[in-house]
């Protein structure tokens, strides 16, 4: 067996859980590409910076979905359908949110959300909210008691505190604060980019010291070589994690925004503000060559054997130290 079949064959008896993907829900072709990169489970953002009718809505446009194309996805709540999306060769989709807006000012929305099948919330997206301070923020204030009584509320509940938007100091404090290993779903390392989205060793290490995991992304302006990177650029970023934080506590979060229009894009960037965005971004996205989309995903798998990583180490950061992730924070 070559060394691209053998790839290929593993990639295919894998758990693959992409950490985060924000495409376009509803369109087939999202689906489809999804089931083709054999991935077992994503977490599928459904609320960015909307409030709870929104977010309630975008929910129950997902379980429109599951019916309309049930050859492809399922729904995701617990580690046994993990399990079952392999089996049944369907891509589970686990509800996540990119921002604690959808609870508002109202700590029992959390239960709420939780029986509606959310797992993962990433407590602040780029900007201030009322848990504590994003990225991108002027001065981060740290973690608010709001933001306390959330992320210990979460712990409660079995959800996954996300923090990879999240500002240094919100950060730290959220990873003190949780008594359950917390999630960079989707950061990338700041020695490779400075860029105020990625994370510190300093912070990677102190996840780690929680039993977290940091995932490696594939949006543009977070590669050392922004608009001009490839696949290889993404196996640096999880080389450079491995060495920062060991071969259990790395993952791939690749971030796809599949078939979204540059409307949504500057809707996205640009949040509540009136007339200004975060970070501008060259449109149509660039992603890098030989990882696109999502039925691209082999590749990764690839990357990782042509690396030099074991069968075993290149199965572990596909999926299975998330998996293990969510085996200890959702309890069930």
């Amino acid at each position: 067996m070559n060394l691209i079949t053998a790839a290929a064959d593993l990639h295919r008896r894998s758990i693959v859980i992409d950490g985060l993907n924000i495409s376009r829900w509803g369109d087939a072709e999202v689906y489809r590409h999804l089931h083709a990169g054999g991935l077992t489970a994503i977490n599928a953002s459904v609320a960015v910076w909307e409030g709870c009718k929104q977010t309630l809505q975008n929910i129950a446009g997902f379980y429109g979905d599951f019916e309309h194309y049930a050859q492809w996805i399922q729904p995701v709540t617990r580690i046994a359908d993990i399990h079952a999306a392999k089996k049944n060769n369907r891509v589970g989709i686990i509800f996540g949110f990119q921002n604690s807006t959808p609870i508002e000012d109202d700590l029992n929305l959390l239960e709420v959300y939780y029986r509606l099948g959310v797992r993962v919330i990433q407590i602040t997206y780029n900007d201030l909210n009322y848990v504590g301070a994003g990225c991108y923020e002027r001065e981060d204030v740290g973690l608010s008691q709001f933001g306390v009584d959330l992320v210990k509320e979460m712990n409660r509940l079995g959800m996954v505190v996300d923090l990879s938007h999240v500002g240094y100091r919100t950060t730290m404090e959220a990873i003190e604060v949780s008594e359950q290993p917390v999630w960079f779903s989707h950061a990338n390392p700041m020695a490779l980019r400075e860029h105020c989205r990625n994370k510190s060793d300093e912070q990677v290490k102190a996840l780690v010291a929680k039993g977290g995991v940091v995932g490696a992304n594939i949006f543009p302006p977070f590669l050392k070589r922004g608009y001009d990177s490839t696949l290889e650029d993404l196996i640096d970023v999880l080389d450079y994690w491995v060495g920062i934080a060991g071969l259990d506590h790395v993952s791939i979060g690749l971030d796809f925004t599949e078939n979204q229009s540059a409307e949504w894009f500057q809707w996205l960037m640009g949040g509540k503000r009136k007339g200004s965005t975060v970070y501008p971004l060259q449109l149509p996205l660039k992603l890098p060559q030989g990882i696109t989309r999502a039925d691209e995903m082999p590749n990764v798998t690839q990357g990782l054997i042509n690396r030099g990583y074991s069968d075993e180490d290149t199965q572990k950061i596909m999926g299975l130290n998330v998996l293990r992730l969510f085996k200890e924070v959702w309890r069930e």
